[in-house]
């Protein structure tokens, strides 16, 4: 039986398999810790804290084992999700994403980070000439916050978020969330085919 806990499907993703690792313990520092629905999902559910604990505590202890379940649930599935909860850990863990997604053509793989600085570095070092070469099938988004200064040079889709208060730093066509990972993935819209430069905008849970 394997170590990694994987969320098979719940009310956003829909039947999207996913892996996810510890809210802030991964991710960068941000204002949006204040806000952050994951976090606040950890202290509710004490079950759902402890299988994210555990994830990066296998990644940390047995890193190829890590990678071997989560190739392994990727080869068997269409669709996957990096990180409903937490964030790219560091320049290592990005190389085996890459890696993997290229081993899995026909899996569609979604990602969103903040973590730009990991993600420039690694694909610098692969690609000195400064163009990025992503997997087709890996769909890397960075997430932008307020205040938050976001290096993207190579013009990956963007994800804003748009206030209660109805502020938002989208652009006026972004592209409006569907509300249903699934949904989208299925009828070939939403972040799984954002464009270069596209941005696309998630209402405040």
């Amino acid at each position: 039986m394997g170590k990694v806990k994987f969320s098979m499907q719940n009310q956003k993703m829909g039947a999207i398999p996913s892996v996810s690792l510890p809210a802030k313990k991964t991710c960068r520092a941000c204002a949006c810790w204040e806000k952050c629905y994951a976090a606040k999902l950890e202290r509710l559910r004490p079950s759902v804290r402890n299988a994210y604990q555990n994830n990066l505590d296998v990644y940390r202890e047995e890193r190829d084992g890590y990678w071997r379940e989560v190739e392994g649930q990727i080869m068997l599935s269409r669709f996957f999700r990096f990180h409903v909860s937490g964030d790219i850990p560091d320049a290592y863990y990005f190389t085996r994403m890459l890696d993997v997604a290229a081993r899995n053509p026909h899996c569609q793989i979604l990602c969103f980070t903040k973590q730009y600085d990991i993600v420039n570095s690694v694909l610098y070092k692969q690609s000195p000439d400064g163009m990025a070469h992503l997997p087709a099938n890996l769909h890397l988004i960075f997430s932008a916050w307020p205040g938050l200064q976001m290096d993207n040079p190579h013009h990956f889709p963007e994800a804003h978020v748009l206030f209660k208060d109805g502020t938002t730093t989208a652009s006026p066509d972004a592209k409006p969330c569907g509300g249903n990972c699934s949904e989208c993935a299925v009828t070939d819209s939403g972040c799984w085919t954002l464009k270069e430069g596209e941005q696309i905008v998630f209402k405040e849970h």
